[in-house]
C-alpha cells in the first residue's frame, strides 16, 4: 500500500512536494480506510487542478521513478528537471515512496541528476511505529560508498558486499534494480534479503499507472469467472451493450496488428513461459496483446499446447449485432480498462492504481458510478486508487471524504504545489464542487480578458 510519495526538482515541482494517503481527522465513511493500530490509509484519492497545473506531472513523476526502479533510467529525460530555476539543471531530483508491506512500513527513494542521468544517492529504511527507523542500505555512487544494516548476519553481509562492490561507482542503475536481475534463486535461501525482493516486486507488480493514451492490458479477461462481473458492469452503464465475450480470432487479424518479427518474438516468449510453468507445475496461461484499438488473447490449449488466437467481442442489445474492440467508441474502450478496478476490488487485490484523467471520454455520471462502485467493492480489501480529474461531480461528500480530495496549483513562476481539501475543514453540507469552480481552493484556470464571457440577457 502507498503511504506517501515525495518529489523535488522534477518538471513543474521545484520545492519538495508531498502526496499522502494517510487519512485525516474525518470520521465519516470509515469503510474507505485501511486501518491497523497505528496507521489509517485511504483507499481513494482524487487530484484536481487546472490544465497544465501539474496533475499529470505528478503521475509522470511516479511513473518515472517506477520505470527507473523496475527497468532502467528512461531515455529522453535530460530536460525534465524543474526549469523555473536554471541552477536546477545540476541539482539532483529526488523521489521517495513510503509503502506498507504486510505489517511493516518502508521508505525507499533515490536522487538523480536527470540532465545527465546519473544517480547520486539511494536509500531504503524500515520505519518503526515508535518513529525510529532501521537503515537497510544507503548508497552513494559518486563517493563509491554503501552501508548496510549492521544486524545482518555475516553471510548476508558478504552477499550484499559482493554485489555492491561490483557496482560501487555505477551511477546508471539502482542497487534495488540490480539485486532483482536474474537473482530469483538468491531469495529462496536468504530470508534476511527478502525485503529487497518484496519491495522491488511491489513496484513491478502492485503499482499500476495508466494514461488515457496508454491503454491497460486487461489480463483479468484471462481469469475464469471474471466475465460475470465485467458483463454486470458493462450492461449497467447505459452503453447499449448486452454482454462482452471472448470469441475465436484468426492469425490473419493478428498479423495485421503485429509485424512478423514482433509476432515471432511474442510466440517464442509465450512458448518459453509455457515450458517454465509446466516444469514448476503451474497452470498454462496465455497472454493479452493490447493496442489503442485492438485487443487479442493468445490462449494455450491444455492438451495440445497449441496457441489459439481469440478476441474480445461486444454483443449489443439490438439482436444480432456484435462489434470488436476497434469498432467501439473511445468511451466504451476506456470503460474496458477501468472495469479492471472493479474486478480487482472484488477479488481482494492489494494493487495501487494511479490513473491520469480518469474521466477522459466518459459521461460525468459514468465516472461517478464507477468510483462509487469501486468504493463499495473495496470495502473489505486493501486496494488503492488515485486519479487525476477535472470531474467536479466527484466533489460530493455523499461520495467522498474531505481528505480524499487533493489539489495541484501552479504559481506565477510556473511551480506546482500539492495540498489537500482536508486543510480547509469545510462543513459536510457545503456545495463543495461549486466552491471549487468558484476558485475557493485554487487549482482552477485563471482567464484573462480575451476569454471573458459576455452573456446576452434572456
Amino acid at each position: 500500500m502507498l503511504i506517501r510519495f515525495t518529489v523535488k526538482n522534477f518538471l513543474s515541482f521545484n520545492e519538495e512536494q508531498e502526496f499522502s494517503m494517510i487519512s485525516g481527522k474525518v470520521r465519516s465513511k470509515m469503510h474507505h480506510l485501511i486501518k491497523d493500530r497505528k496507521l489509517s490509509l485511504l483507499k481513494f484519492a482524487a487530484i484536481y487542478g487546472a490544465n497544465a497545473s501539474g496533475k499529470s506531472n505528478l503521475v509522470w513523476a511516479m511513473d518515472f521513478a517506477r520505470t527507473t526502479i523496475v527497468h532502467e533510467i528512461p531515455i529522453d529525460i535530460l530536460n525534465e528537471y524543474c526549469r523555473t530555476n536554471p541552477e536546477n539543471k545540476n541539482i539532483p531530483s529526488s523521489f521517495e515512496f513510503e509503502i506498507k508491506l504486510a505489517n511493516k512500513a518502508y521508505a525507499y527513494g533515490f536522487d538523480i541528476v536527470v540532465h545527465d542521468s546519473s544517480i547520486h544517492n539511494e536509500w531504503l529504511y524500515e520505519l518503526n511505529q515508535n518513529g525510529t527507523q532501521r537503515e537497510i542500505f544507503v548508497r552513494d555512487p559518486k563517493n563509491e560508498t554503501v552501508t548496510f544494516d549492521k544486524n545482518f548476519s555475516k553471510e548476508t553481509r558478504q552477499i550484499l558486499d559482493t554485489y555492491a562492490n561490483n557496482m560501487l561507482s555505477n551511477d546508471s542503475v539502482l542497487f534495488l534494480t540490480e539485486m532483482n536481475r536474474n537473482k530469483g534463486d538468491l531469495y529462496k535461501n536468504e530470508n534476511e534479503l527478502i525485503t529487497l525482493y518484496e519491495i522491488y516486486h511491489w513496484f513491478k507488480d502492485q503499482l499500476v499507472i495508466n494514461y488515457p493514451d496508454r491503454p491497460m492490458s486487461p489480463a483479468y479477461f484471462m481469469e475464469d469467472g471474471n466475465l460475470t462481473e465485467i458483463n454486470t458492469a458493462v450492461s449497467s452503464l447505459g452503453l447499449g451493450v448486452k454482454q462482452v465475450r471472448i470469441a475465436d480470432g484468426n492469425m490473419d487479424e493478428l498479423q495485421k496488428f503485429l509485424s512478423p518479427t514482433i509476432l515471432k518474438e511474442v510466440f517464442e516468449d509465450l512458448k518459453k513461459t509455457i515450458l517454465a510453468n509446466k516444469k514448476q507445475g503451474k497452470d498454462i496461461k496465455g497472454v493479452m496483446l493490447r493496442g489503442e484499438r485492438k485487443m487479442f488473447l493468445l490462449n494455450v490449449d491444455p492438451d495440445t499446447q497449441e496457441i489459439k488466437v481469440q478476441k474480445i467481442v461486444f454483443d449489443h442489445k439490438k439482436e444480432g449485432i456484435s462489434f470488436d474492440v476497434s469498432e467501439e467508441s473511445d468511451g466504451t474502450r476506456r470503460i474496458l480498462d477501468l472495469i479492471e478496478l472493479l474486478v480487482s476490488a472484488k477479488i481482494g487485490s492489494k494493487k495501487v492504481y494511479i490513473i491520469d484523467e480518469i474521466n477522459r471520454c466518459l459521461h460525468p455520471q459514468v465516472t461517478y458510478r464507477l468510483i462509487a462502485k469501486y468504493l463499495e467493492l473495496a470495502k473489505d480489501t486493501e486496494i488503492q486508487l488515485i486519479v487525476t480529474t477535472h470531474e467536479s461531480h466527484l466533489m460530493d461528500f455523499n461520495l467522498l471524504r474531505r481528505d480524499e480530495i487533493w489539489f495541484v496549483d501552479k504559481n506565477k513562476n510556473g511551480e506546482s504545489s500539492l495540498y489537500s481539501l482536508d486543510q480547509y475543514n469545510e462543513r459536510f453540507d457545503k456545495k463543495i464542487s461549486r466552491a471549487y469552480l468558484d476558485g475557493r481552493y485554487g487549482g482552477v484556470p485563471l482567464f484573462d480578458k480575451y476569454f471573458e464571457m459576455k452573456l446576452e440577457d434572456e
